[in-house]
């Protein structure tokens, strides 16, 4: 095992991409980060991870207006705060806006946000980086 100077363990790629699978399958949100003037622009997001690519389904507004060629990165993550333990996983890729006919061939594996009313709007991102990071304080201390 590999650990950071804090003492968080390093996640290989496969553990993340097991993870990215798991968290999407599950329905958890994801956070987003398109860069913009200024400041990031950072939005939570349904997704779903299918053949190594992240999908993110969104409706008008500046991120499906600016997602389409951008650099940007995905994080997602789980914390057990009482139990002192969670992981976390950053992806950083460009964004690409499917095609209608790309879109349908995906079927059942597009994401489903759970909002009233979700765009149709599919991007994926292919993972140029993948990294993630685990803590567990009931463990051992990391070796020094």
């Amino acid at each position: 095992m590999t650990y950071d100077q804090r003492g968080s363990e390093l996640l290989s790629e496969e553990e993340c991409k097991k993870l990215l699978a798991s968290a999407g399958a599950s329905g958890q949100t994801g956070r987003l980060a398109i860069a913009r003037e200024g400041s990031p622009y950072l939005i939570p997001v349904n997704f779903s991870y299918y053949e190594g690519t992240i999908l993110i389904r969104l409706g008008p507004g500046f991120a499906a207006h600016h997602l389409d060629g951008a650099n940007v990165s995905f994080e997602i993550d789980d914390a057990e705060p009482y139990g002192r333990k969670g992981w976390s996983v950053l992806v950083e890729g460009r964004a690409t806006l499917k095609t209608y006919e790309e879109t349908a061939r995906l079927g059942r594996n597009i994401p489903h946000p759970i909002v009233v009313s979700p765009g149709v709007r599919v991007f994926s991102l292919r993972p140029e980086t993948i990294s993630g990071r685990c803590i567990s304080l009931d463990q051992e201390s990391p070796p020094s």
